[in-house]
């Protein structure tokens, strides 16, 4: 399932072309060369971001993906299709207590949903608390639309599994023979449109938290995309830090 998301989020560049303006500058505002990716599961958009960082922004930049379960696999077939340009770590990382010792601009990418708003407000403290920058983004959102377009993955994904490499026997097993992939990839979709933030929910997440802190959150269309970006990029007002 996480292949076949991580296929369709690189599909496009039109929806990220405005995150990924916002987030070089933040960046460029701290120095910072580097992403230093959370509950990164298989990696999602970043080859996709730091591709258009470089290409769009003319800003060069590396990921190193973490995550509290990592995949190890998954990270290295992300790592030997982007080399120099991703890396991971293979021990388990809490976006809630990251240890000082990994560097970079935080980002989520499509996970921040998955957090209770306890756990949210302390991965955004834990941020403050170490004078890191950090970004959220979200592709899903609280809306009719969204919600219809991630339940469509009971059509999706039969539809683009035939695409995604390398092809994978059990792969295509669970998507046609028993096809266990469209329905929790549909059901997984619904239910995290429901559990996204909004806009108000995440100004109220960031209340109280680094009064010196940029914090810039809005939700981002363009033309080329009709559904909302739901965004969160927060960084020290002044200090770059490298």
């Amino acid at each position: 399932m996480t292949d076949f998301l991580a296929y369709v989020w690189s599909l496009s560049d039109d929806r990220y072309s405005e995150f990924v303006k916002r987030l070089k500058g933040a960046m460029a505002a701290m120095g910072e060369t580097q992403l230093l990716d959370m509950a990164s599961g298989s990696a999602g958009p970043v080859p996709k971001l730091l591709e258009m960082l470089e290409t769009q922004e003319g800003y060069k930049a590396t990921a190193l993906l973490t995550d509290l379960y990592p995949e190890i696999s998954a990270f290295e077939k992300v790592k030997a299709a982007n080399p120099g340009r991703i890396d991971y770590v293979t021990t388990p990382v809490d976006a809630t207590a990251v240890p000082a010792t990994f560097k970079g601009f935080r980002i989520m990418c499509n996970s921040f949903h998955h957090l209770p708003p306890d756990m949210a407000r302390k991965v955004l403290a834990d941020a403050v608390a170490q004078r890191r920058g950090i970004a959220i983004m979200e592709l899903v959102e609280r809306r009719g639309p969204a919600i219809a377009m991630t339940a469509a993955a009971l059509i999706n994904v039969p539809l683009t599994t035939p695409f995604i490499r390398p092809v994978r026997a059990d792969r295509l097993a669970l998507t046609y023979l028993m096809p266990l992939i469209p329905i929790a990839a549909a059901f997984d979709g619904v239910v995290s449109c429901l559990r996204t933030y909004s806009v108000e929910e995440m100004r109220e997440l960031t209340h109280g938290l680094g009064d010196d802190y940029v914090w810039e959150i809005e939700r981002l269309t363009n033309p080329g995309n009709p559904f909302g970006l739901m965004m969160l990029i927060g960084r020290p007002a002044t200090a770059s830090q490298a």
